[in-house]
């Protein structure tokens, strides 16, 4: 028997990349994924082209991210990874949906998720002074 669970299916499972460089996850997240701090998060790419993935470590490795947390909301210190990566977290808002990915468990060794990226452009200061 397989459980289709919810959360394999919640459209709210998402994360946001913070102007600091940090991955957050909102509050409904952290609870459907049952984040603890003595959890981390692992990150690979696969595909052709190459997607982003992550992975909840139970028991966190030492390729892992440690999990931290600020009031409410967890939180992984990735600006090098995002730096790396290429994603403009200062010029636009950067989400990355959660889509639960069974097919990789095994190998990464936690629970693991496609980060499918959608970005909302910040508004500039420069075309703040243009609508006054």
């Amino acid at each position: 028997m397989k459980i289709l669970s919810i959360r394999q299916y919640n459209d709210n499972l998402k994360a946001t990349v913070q102007q600091t460089g940090k991955l957050n996850f909102n509050v409904e997240t952290g609870e459907a994924l049952e984040l603890t701090l003595d959890k981390g998060v692992k990150f690979f790419m696969d595909g052709e082209p190459e997607e982003l993935y992550m992975a909840i470590m139970a028991r966190p490795d030492r390729d892992s991210f440690p999990l931290k947390k600020n009031g409410a909301y967890f939180y992984v210190a990735a600006k090098l990874l995002f730096d790396d990566l290429g994603v403009d977290y200062k010029g636009f808002t950067v989400f990355y949906d959660l889509q639960r990915c069974v097919d990789y468990d095994e190998a990464a060794g936690g629970e693991c998720y496609k980060m499918n990226q959608r970005l909302i452009k910040k508004k500039s200061n420069d075309e703040d002074l243009d609508e006054l």
